[in-house]
């Protein structure tokens, strides 16, 4: 995992909250205390936000869904072509 910090403070975080909490604006000059502070949350966020994508249950009930949304488009399809069918064997009448 390739996480580019500085980016994300200096792009993703309001400069509002930045001034509220008495923190520069440019990455670079926050000490090493509070660059270390951020990336931990940005980690720990970044983490925590591929766990709960990744979560079994989760899978398990997108798999789910993928299935029956599967078997609707199926036979909607098997429809469709019945109808063409019958239309096209209609017109040769």
């Amino acid at each position: 995992m390739n996480i580019n910090f500085q980016q994300i403070y200096e792009d993703q975080i309001d400069d509002i909250t930045k001034e509220l909490l008495k923190f520069p604006r440019h990455y670079a000059d926050l000490s090493h205390e509070t660059q270390r502070f951020v990336e931990e949350l940005i980690q720990v966020g970044y983490s925590r936000a591929v766990e709960d994508a990744l979560d079994p249950e989760v899978l398990e009930e997108t798999a789910a869904l993928s299935r029956e949304m599967s078997d609707q488009l199926s036979s909607f399809s098997g429809l469709v072509k019945g109808f063409l069918l019958s239309q096209k064997l209609e017109g040769e009448d």
